[in-house]
């Protein structure tokens, strides 16, 4: 009978996934590395990089699944379009601004970042 069985008998469910809760990296010292590790690479830093770097680390602290460079790269054209898009992101990070940010925060490599056989750098 329909309505004597519970939701769960009717669609159980697998073990609940078991996920770490997400960093929290807009920190002191966070900031102080990134400063640091940013005059290492005589790279100096405006209020515009700031405002790139923060984007990323909302992303992380936000994303449960972030290790799409396309996707992330992507994500930010979108955000500094009014500015640029990507050409702005190049213009402030010519590296690459995501592997410089990774760099520079201390990050995880997102997967294909780098693809040095067709020579992108994200």
């Amino acid at each position: 009978m329909l309505g004597q069985a519970t939701i769960d008998e009717m669609f159980p469910r697998a073990l609940p996934v078991f996920r770490p809760s997400l960093p929290i990296l807009k920190t002191r010292t966070t900031y102080a590395g990134i400063r640091r590790r940013a005059a290492a690479r005589q790279l100096t830093l405006s209020t515009a990089h700031m405002e790139v770097i923060d984007f990323v680390l909302d992303f992380y602290e936000t994303c449960d699944d972030c290790e799409n460079a396309r996707a992330l790269s992507d994500m930010m054209k979108q955000e500094f379009l009014r500015q640029g898009g990507r050409r702005y992101l190049y213009q402030l990070f010519p590296d690459g601004p995501l592997s410089t940010i990774h760099e520079l925060a201390d990050l995880p490599n997102l997967g294909h970042q780098s693809d040095d056989g067709a020579g992108t750098r994200y």
